[in-house]
């Protein structure tokens, strides 16, 4: 871990900020990034991050460029003196990065559907992570909500299911009942009938 965060405390003072070992790790994982395993992707963006934090700049397009390919002319977005405008692959990247760092895997089409509700301008870059993690909690919640919709959908089919077949069961059983009852007591009339008849004819003899 020390060496780690050391590479991006070295990144920092040569842009001359000067942060603590200590006080470093703990804006790391403020950050949402575990300070014991940080892949070479994450420290460039947690450097980026710091940076801008600290220095209070504006993201500019080759900044980013470490962290995405440059855009093409068409994909290109003007920024006001107040906002720093990113690019649909600029904002595809960081959820890709932030997603994972949360431990959250995305598909493609996920990825794409979560840029489509995250604006394409910011005051900064802190402002940007910040909006692109909180899309992807909420993209995740929502995905939650369906699965739990789902298994109590399952579930309520299941108790239905089983509510009407017991029904089902406890009828067949009561008319079951009622046809064995109606058939003693036929036989037993008919027995007794019988019975009445055999004992008449021993009486005319």
């Amino acid at each position: 871990m020390a060496d780690l965060v050391k590479r991006i405390q070295s990144r920092l003072s040569r842009k001359s900020i000067s942060i603590s070992k200590q006080d470093l790790t703990s804006e790391i994982a403020a950050l949402g990034y575990s300070p014991q395993a940080l892949e070479e992707e994450e420290i460039d963006t947690i450097t980026r991050l710091l940076l801008d934090k600290h220095q209070n700049t504006e993201l500019t397009v080759s900044e980013l460029e470490e962290i995405t390919a440059a855009p093409s002319s068409d994909e290109h977005h003007a920024s006001t003196p107040n906002s720093t405008a990113i690019t649909n692959q600029q904002k595809e990247q960081l959820i890709s990065v932030q997603a994972q760092s949360m431990g959250i895997k995305l598909d493609e089409s996920e990825i794409t559907d979560i840029s489509q509700t995250v604006s394409d301008s910011f005051t900064d870059f802190v402002s940007a992570v910040e909006t692109i993690n909180s899309s992807i909690q909420d993209y995740a919640q929502s995905k939650f909500d369906e699965v739990e919709q789902k298994i109590d959908k399952s579930n309520n089919n299941l108790r239905d299911y089983i509510d009407k077949r017991t029904t089902s069961l406890q009828r067949k059983s009561v008319e079951g009942a009622i046809t064995t009852k109606e058939v003693l007591e036929q036989k037993s009339s008919s027995l007794k009938s019988f019975s009445n008849r055999l004992a008449a004819a021993f009486k005319t003899q």
